[in-house]
């Protein structure tokens, strides 16, 4: 018998603590790219050390001095001098194509072309463009997190394809059809499923026996992610 992902979601969002989301398209770029590998913590401090800062505008981030930058690029992992390029480029962007309003230009675009200009930012891929325009509030367009993936393909709630972005594409179509246009059930979805893949349901080592959905879980084989 299929899953029934609505149960799953509602457990799982009763363990996920509550928190604020970024809902501003830029604030969500910088976000993917003020850090990388590091943990939500650490990616936080850094962020709102960015904002205090240089601040959350295209214009303050070209015009921002490099020792600025770098002082905060140092403590992010990757190369300083690359994360600094990527702010650079972002800002670029967001003034050369979006005239300095990248919520506007996106608002204004078909989905198809939205997801297009999102794409050309710095880490910005398909799964990260489906999230920023689903928590911008663009449009009710599902999006999950590699360990959110992980627990769908676990649960049995989808198989796990030949590649990555296969896998992907054929879980945000089985959340779309269960959300049913309702953006807040998407959000929490991702939410409650990311969480859930970081805590319990980890690529290694699984903590099936602390999880609340051992009972309905198919326990499938995971190779990829």
């Amino acid at each position: 018998m299929a899953i029934d992902l609505k149960i799953v979601v509602r457990k799982l969002a009763q363990l996920t603590p509550v928190r604020e989301d970024l809902s501003d398209p830029l604030e969500l770029i910088l976000w993917e790219n003020i850090g990388y590998l590091i943990d939500d913590d650490r990616r936080a401090a850094l962020f709102a050390e960015f904002k205090k800062s240089v601040g959350l505008d295209a214009g303050k981030i070209a015009d921002a001095p490099n020792a600025v930058l770098l002082e905060i690029a140092e403590r992010g992992g990757m190369n300083p001098q690359t994360r600094v390029k990527r702010w650079r480029d972002i800002a670029r962007i967001v003034l050369e194509e979006c005239s300095g309003d990248l919520a506007g230009a996106l608002r204004q675009s078909p989905p198809k072309k939205m997801r297009t200009l999102l794409k050309k930012f710095p880490a910005i891929g398909e799964p990260s463009a489906d999230r920023i325009v689903l928590f911008s509030g663009l449009g009710p367009h599902a999006s999950v997190e590699s360990n959110g993936l992980r627990v769908l393909v676990r649960l049995g709630a989808c198989t796990e394809e030949k590649s990555y972005a296969a896998t992907y594409k054929a879980a945000v179509g089985i959340l779309q059809s269960v959300a049913n246009g309702k953006s807040d059930w998407l959000k929490t979805a991702y939410t409650a499923l990311r969480e859930h893949g970081k805590t319990l349901c980890k690529r290694s080592k699984p903590q099936c026996l602390a999880c609340p959905l051992d009972k309905l879980c198919a326990h499938a084989p995971v190779k990829n992610f």
